[in-house]
């Protein structure tokens, strides 16, 4: 069982990071990148034993449990070549001139502060403890107060022992890495209205994530909460490509909808295209791949019940077909497959039916008119991910549609399926709200550091006393933007 974490020990961890963020605001992006090496060389050296144990607290699949590790090492690496590559510094110079009254302006951006990070339940390396969030905060120049899932307890320990092994082996102060343990609200309400914390990240359920949001908004003074909380991720398929892949898109639907049971912030909830003989095939192919998916088991029992909770809730509606559910029964751990058909108008009106059930379950809206298709998009809520299963024909005659959801989601594709987020540069991984409570921020990839930093600027200083960053000689060689002009060399300046 988890150890309540008390106020009081708590209180002693938050102000350690405090003064822990005292010595990081002098760390280099240089010396901040070495170490977020070593937390991946760290991780990467974890043996079975974390493996073993992560199996048995989440039911992941080993396979699964180690691309994921992989992707965790990766995702310090390739954060940590993005921070010392001064990417996140935006250092902008611009020199004195003898038709300027300011003189000399300098700006970079600099960490903002402690960080409270809630790890996730359904990604135990990449969302959790030693995440992404977590590298993505310390890359910034912020110290860390992880408050570790309850589902995954000794795996959290385990990453945490590894990140504090580097912290040890630097020589950096205890506070740059923080592991708050426990099972209560109260616990993340504290964190969260703290007045020496000055960012939230949290992936999770809608409640939770707006919970806390609204919470720091209260606060004498307000810090933002940067909240993955959850999408329906719609498929919207045109005539076209069903006429000549209506079998082909279901069996890539279904195994997109169910994949990992249905636990990825990604899975496609929602199905809506026209009535018709195309659609017909795609209901009945995807009724035989549903009856094939097997139960499978989920991340906790919290999960499982609240995946049948709303399940139960959506499929008792009126207005509603049920299509197709796993043919196998569901052991006392596990989640079953299953697809509802619905019309438009009932989509339309019924606000359940645009809610995340979140496990592998999903929703064909079944429309009478391009009108009606049109209506659901303008209607849709703040989404991650929209995909657009169509031909170049189909997207010639639906440009105004396409243009409607471009507003409602934080990654548009173009056939493919949405489950499958790569850590690179040109992801995003956000939304308009409520998908997330900041659309303009992503939760992977190396512009994930950018929720954590803040812009300061220096007027007229002398070069002696100016950060790194920003010094006339560039001694760490980063990319600036010089009197306009993308600029990695040296100055040759004398100090005004």
């Amino acid at each position: 069982m988890m150890e309540e974490t008390s106020t009081q020990n708590i209180d002693k961890r938050i102000q350690r990071a405090t003064e822990a963020f005292q010595f990081l605001k002098n760390t280099t992006v240089t010396e901040r990148a070495e170490f977020m090496n070593a937390v991946a060389d760290q991780i990467e050296a974890l043996g079975e034993d974390l493996l073993a144990i992560t199996h048995t607290e989440t039911s992941l699949p080993l396979a699964r449990l180690i691309g994921e590790k992989a992707r965790t090492v990766g995702q310090w690496r390739s954060y940590a070549k993005a921070v010392a590559a001064g990417t996140y510094t935006e250092s902008r110079i611009d020199l004195a001139r003898p038709e300027k009254q300011k003189g000399d302006l300098r700006k970079y951006n600099v960490g903002i502060g402690p960080v409270v990070i809630f790890g996730a339940s359904n990604f135990p390396f990449a969302f959790s403890t030693a995440g992404g969030d977590t590298a993505s905060a310390i890359g910034a120049g912020c110290p860390v107060i992880i408050k570790a899932h309850p589902a995954h307890p000794q795996t959290s320990q385990m990453m945490a022992n590894a990140i504090n092994t580097v912290v040890n082996s630097f020589g950096w102060p205890e506070g740059i890495f923080n592991h708050i343990t426990g099972t209560s609200y109260e616990i993340g309400a504290y964190l969260t209205q703290h007045p020496d914390i000055r960012a939230v990240a949290f992936t999770g359920s809608f409640q939770g994530g707006k919970a806390l949001f609204d919470i720091a908004n209260l606060r004498e003074n307000p810090i933002p909460v940067f909240a993955e909380m959850g999408s329906i991720n719609p498929v919207f398929a045109f005539q076209d490509l069903l006429e000549t892949k209506a079998e082909i898109l279901a069996k890539e639907y279904s195994t997109s909808l169910t994949l990992g049971a249905g636990q990825f912030c990604t899975n496609p909830g929602v199905f809506i295209a026209l009535k018709g003989k195309p659609l017909d095939r795609f209901i009945n192919a995807l009724k035989e791949e549903i009856q094939n998916v097997a139960p499978a088991k989920m991340l906790h029992k919290g999960i499982l019940e609240s995946f049948e909770k709303n399940r139960n809730i959506a499929t008792q509606q009126t207005d509603i077909e049920i299509i197709a559910s796993s043919n196998t029964d569901a052991e006392n751990d596990q989640g079953s497959a299953s697809v509802i058909k619905t019309n438009a108008q009932t989509f339309l009106n019924n606000p359940v039916l645009s809610e995340e059930v979140f496990g592998p379950f999903g929703i064909v809206v079944a429309c009478e008119t391009d009108e009606e298709i049109t209506k659901i998009a303008q209607q849709l809520k703040g989404q991650l991910t929209i995909t657009i299963a169509a031909t170049h024909e189909d997207v010639r005659d639906n440009t105004m549609l396409i243009n409607f959801l471009r507003d409602k989601c934080g990654r548009l594709l173009f056939n493919g399926m949405p489950t499958g987020v790569e850590v690179v540069y040109a992801m995003h991984h956000g939304g308009p709200f409520p998908s997330t409570t900041d659309s303009r921020f992503t939760s992977v990839g190396p512009d994930a550091v950018k929720r954590f930093v803040r812009p300061i600027s220096f007027q007229n200083w002398p070069d002696e006393f100016l950060p790194e960053e920003l010094k006339n000689d560039n001694p760490l060689q980063i990319s600036r933007i010089v009197d306009g002009t993308v600029n990695s060399g040296s100055l040759k300046l004398q100090t005004i």
